[in-house]
């Protein structure tokens, strides 16, 4: 086999074998790749080619040859580094490189066997530097390493061989007998080399992802028993959820508050512990996981036992690859005790409202909530455009009746005027007060005079029919009631004060017009006023 075919094999063998290294680092869903070995083949590949071109001549073109074929050795050197666990530090291996490339280029001014005698001084270095990375200090070093270290220490001598013939006997390069059999031997030992090591090399890459994996794996395993211990062990509950948000790992402390086994909760729907008004916050949050959504919320769960639990749940939606919802994750911390006193605490905040807004003797509201109630619904009137109608009542010749019959007795009847009150009144719109003393006042929003007119008869015959005795009374041996009765719409130039005091003074014509009777006005820039006669 001559020269020229074996440079022709060595390049298309290290340019497949750089093809095959791309294919490899490129395929599956991981790219991994060692260091500087692509790289080291293409050098070669183009370093051997352009010899092959130039076999027997030494110019130019074959000092390019040179320095590429060189550099790809050099590549291989760091690439093999790499293999034996060990890094190649960025500025040395650009220090090389530059120095490759100086001492090449300087042998330009030599004579033609000194240059070639110091191109393969740098071959035997970097065939020896893989041979020392493989051989030396590796206690665990395998069978393919030691064979690789053997065969590139093998190289070394060779390439070490022809260095020391082209320096220390120029004369004899260029004869005929030894040129030949020098020149034949190095690219073929180059040739065996290539076949060895890439062999090697593949099985040692092999040896390494699988060595990679196995590590992974074991960090894998070691992180999820740390993590299974994690949560074994934490003091919130912790539930994970399937993409139909059904319960495919909980740990004991979840279970133990709840007060199922792990067995019972795994494989159960979320929505089975939620009680029937707790149901749409599910739904919304299940609906903010499946877009994707994390958040933190409060809910009450139920027990085994049927008892209702608060917690304060931190949830994580997790996605697939394909960005689709594939499940949930959830942290929950048990807030019963705090939320019971919150519910405590906001419901006697409630009571207490309401007996600072209610009246003690009659139960509905008092003065000072219908002063807030007008005021609030007189600065919607400004909004609405609508109309807003108010009825103030006294009760006929009270003192009388509390001199004849006592102040026990006289209680138990404002009481009874107000319950006619609440009843003759829409309960969630309007307002029934106790204005003061004897005196009781209403609220109605969005309501006319003729309709506050009639509320107003309607509450005077239901005070009739109650029948209360009154024998001091002048107007009727029963319980009566004088009204005063006004609608108004809004004016900035009309104060709450002029108002009440139109109704108050509506009133007392009432009852300067021998009371029982309904006296009625509305404030629309002309005032008109009518009285309801007993």
């Amino acid at each position: 086999m001559d020269l020229a075919t074996v440079m022709l094999m060595l390049a298309v063998g290290s340019f497949i074998f750089a093809l095959l290294l791309v294919i490899l680092k490129f395929s599956g869903t991981t790219r991994r790749e060692v260091p500087f070995w692509i790289q080291a083949k293409f050098c070669q590949a183009a370093g051997s080619l352009l010899l092959f071109t130039r076999v027997g001549i030494f110019d130019g073109v074959t000092l390019l040859a040179n320095v590429v074929l060189l550099l790809g050795c050099a590549y291989e050197a760091w690439a093999v580094r790499t293999l034996s666990g060990r890094l190649v530090k960025r500025w040395v291996h650009l220090l090389v490189s530059v120095v490759v490339v100086a001492i090449s280029v300087s042998t330009v001014f030599m004579a033609p066997p000194f240059g070639r005698g110091i191109l393969f001084v740098f071959q035997t270095l970097f065939y020896f530097l893989p041979g020392v990375f493989l051989l030396h200090k590796q206690p665990d070093r395998s069978l393919l390493q030691t064979l690789l270290g053997v065969s590139y220490s093998l190289a070394g001598l060779v390439f070490l061989i022809a260095a020391i013939v082209s320096l220390a006997f120029p004369e004899h390069v260029f004869g005929p007998g030894i040129d030949r059999r020098v020149h034949a031997v190095i690219p073929l030992t180059s040739f065996c080399i290539f076949l060895i090591s890439s062999y090697i090399l593949l099985m040692l890459a092999k040896q390494r992802s699988d060595q990679q994996v196995v590590q992974i794996q074991k960090s894998l395993e070691k992180s999820e028993i740390q993590f299974q211990r994690m949560v074994e062990t934490a003091l919130e509950g912790i539930l994970i959820f399937d993409a139909d948000y059904r319960i495919v790992f909980a740990n004991k402390q979840m279970a133990s508050v709840l007060g199922y086994t792990l067995d019972e909760l795994v494989g159960r729907p979320y929505s089975s512990f939620f009680p029937q008004n707790q149901l749409e916050i599910r739904k919304y949050q299940e609906y903010l996981r499946k877009c994707g959504k994390d958040a933190v919320y409060e809910c009450c769960l139920l027990g085994k036992s049927g008892e209702e639990r608060w917690f304060k749940v931190s949830a994580k939606a997790i996605m697939d690859e394909a960005g689709r919802f594939d499940g949930a994750f959830a942290m929950l911390t048990d807030i019963t005790d705090r939320k019971v006193m919150e519910l405590a605490l906001a419901d006697s905040n409630r009571r207490l409202t309401e007996l600072s807004n209610t009246d003690s003797l009659t139960g509905i509201a008092n003065r000072r909530c219908f002063d807030a109630a007008l005021a609030r619904e007189y600065a919607r009137l400004s909004r609405t455009k609508s109309k807003l109608s108010i009825i103030l009542i006294d009760v006929d010749d009270f003192k009388a009746y509390n001199d004849r019959y006592g102040h026990v007795m006289g209680d138990e009847c404002l009481r009874q005027i107000g319950r006619v009150l609440t009843a003759c009144i829409r309960e969630s719109v309007d307002l029934a007060a106790r204005y003061g003393g004897e005196e009781f006042a209403c609220i109605l929003p969005d309501t006319d005079l003729q309709m506050a007119v009639q509320v107003g008869e309607r509450i005077q015959q239901r005070i009739r029919d109650l029948k209360i005795e009154h024998e001091n009374s002048p107007v009727s041996e029963f319980i009566t009631a004088s009204f005063g009765v006004t609608t108004v719409q809004y004016s900035p130039e009309r104060s709450l004060e002029e108002i009440i005091d139109i109704a108050d003074k509506l009133l007392y014509q009432a009852k300067a017009s021998g009371r029982n009777r309904i006296v009625f006005a509305e404030l629309n820039g002309e005032e008109s006023k009518k009285q309801i006669p007993s």
